[in-house]
C-alpha cells in the first residue's frame, strides 16, 4: 500500500492483482498473528525446557546426546527453507490464475457473447499446471522432512545404549534415563 504509483505501473498487470495481493497479505498476517508466533513460542520453550530438565536429571547422558541436536534440527530448518520458497512461488501462480478468472468474471457478457468460455477455462486450466508442478515439490519436501525424522530412532538406541552403560557402571536408574532420551529427542525435534 505504500508503493509509489509507478510501481504499479511496471510491476502490477492488473487491479485485480493489486487487490489480490493486499488480500493474501493480510491473510498472511492473520495467520502469523494467530498461530505461527505461538506455535513458535511453544516450540522454542520446549526446546530450551527438555535440555534444561536433561541437564538437571543426568548430565552425563545429556552431554552425550547434545551434538546430536544438529541432527535433529538441521532437516526442520531445511524443510522450512524449502517449504517458504515452495509457498511463496505457489502464491504467484495462484494470483497469475485468479487474475484469468477475474477478468473473466468481470466481463461475463463479453465472454458469453463472443462464446469464449472455453478459451477462458483453457487459460485457467494452463495458469493452473505450474501450482501441480509446485504441489509435487511440496510433497516432496514434506516426505523428506518426515522420513528424516528417522533420525531420532538412531538417537533414542544410542541413548538407550549409553543410558545401559551408566545404570552398569555408574548407578543410574532406568527411568531416569529415559526422561532424560525423551527430553533430549522431544526437544531436539
Amino acid at each position: 500500500m505504500r508503493q509509489d504509483v509507478g510501481y504499479f505501473d511496471l510491476h502490477v498487470t492488473s487491479t485485480a492483482e493489486v487487490i489480490t495481493s493486499v488480500s493474501s497479505d493480510s491473510l498472511v498476517i492473520q495467520d502469523v498473528i494467530s498461530e505461527k508466533v505461538p506455535v513458535f513460542v511453544m516450540n522454542l520453550a520446549t526446546f530450551f525446557g527438555s535440555y534444561i530438565v536433561g541437564f538437571i536429571l543426568l548430565w552425563r547422558l545429556a552431554i552425550v546426546g547434545f551434538p546430536f541436536i544438529l541432527l535433529l534440527i538441521i532437516p526442520g530448518l531445511m524443510y522450512g527453507r524449502a517449504l517458504m520458497s515452495i509457498a511463496r512461488k505457489t502464491r504467484d501462480e495462484y494470483n497469475k490464475a485468479s487474475t484469468v478468472v477475474e477478468q473473466a468474471i468481470s466481463s461475463v457478457r463479453t465472454v458469453y457473447s463472443f462464446v469464449g468460455e472455453r478459451k477462458t477455462i483453457a487459460e485457467y486450466s494452463s495458469a493452473l499446471q505450474g501450482t501441480v508442478a509446485l504441489g509435487l515439490k511440496q510433497g516432496l519436501a514434506k516426505g523428506l522432512a518426515i522420513g528424516s525424522n528417522g533420525v531420532v530412532f538412531a538417537i533414542w538406541s544410542f541413548m538407550a545404549y549409553y543410558g545401559s552403560r551408566l545404570v552398569m557402571y555408574h548407578g543410574a536408574q532406568g527411568g531416569t534415563i529415559f526422561a532424560v532420551g525423551a527430553c533430549i529427542t522431544i526437544g531436539g525435534l
